[in-house]
């Protein structure tokens, strides 16, 4: 609850910067909700403490962006996201609930005439926090990473005037979990989201 707590605040936030933004320099400023699916993997460099997805279905991705254009071409595109991933730690085929909340700002490139208005490349980097971990109704999240650093690159296309149709491959720097002999593991990820542009369907 407190990581949905955050997400809330944030976009209230961002809201609140957006008006004054839009008023000061029209269609210089944007917000919205983020919804999709994150499919992900997990990289191993060790045996004996791996970890493997429970399944191949996309866990439910929700959050809220802001975005802010400098030309008509270039921007910086932020946003916050609430999702969980289930896994299995493959020893013991223990299964292991995690619920994130990542933040990544990232530089976005529009090859439309204008911006917002058609393909575009996006790119940057994320934070990404673990708000809890449970494995069968135990609290196993000090066995993680809590904070973990990732890099993000992907595309995507102004659908309708108000809907953008985004997908963004992540690779984790750092890892989620670790051993003091330099075994780790890692997430890959693959966010397909739509995002809904509130400002431009409320001013």
């Amino acid at each position: 609850m407190k990581s949905l707590l955050y997400i809330f605040l944030f976009f209230a936030f961002t809201v609140g910067i957006a008006q004054e933004a839009i008023i000061e320099k029209p269609n210089q400023f944007s917000y919205g909700i983020v919804m999709g699916g994150n499919f992900y993997n997990i990289a191993n460099n060790n045996t004996d403490n791996a970890y493997i997805p429970e399944d191949i279905s996309p866990s439910f991705v929700i959050g809220v962006y802001g975005e802010y254009n400098f030309t008509k071409n270039m921007g910086v595109k932020i946003d916050a996201i609430y999702y969980n991933k289930d896994f299995l730690f493959d020893i013991k085929s223990k299964l292991i609930t995690m619920n994130f909340v990542d933040f990544s700002a990232n530089f976005k490139y529009d090859f439309g005439e204008t911006y917002r208005d058609g393909f575009y490349l996006i790119g940057g980097p994320k934070i990404s926090v673990i708000a809890d971990a449970d494995s069968e109704n135990e609290d196993v999240k000090h066995h993680f990473e809590t904070l973990n650093l990732g890099a993000q690159l992907g595309f995507g296309w102004r659908i309708y005037k108000y809907f953008d149709l985004q997908t963004k491959l992540e690779y984790e720097v750092t890892p989620f979990f670790k051993l003091d002999n330099g075994d780790n593991s890692k997430f890959f990820n693959a966010i397909i989201t739509l995002n809904v542009d509130i400002a431009k369907m409320i001013k």
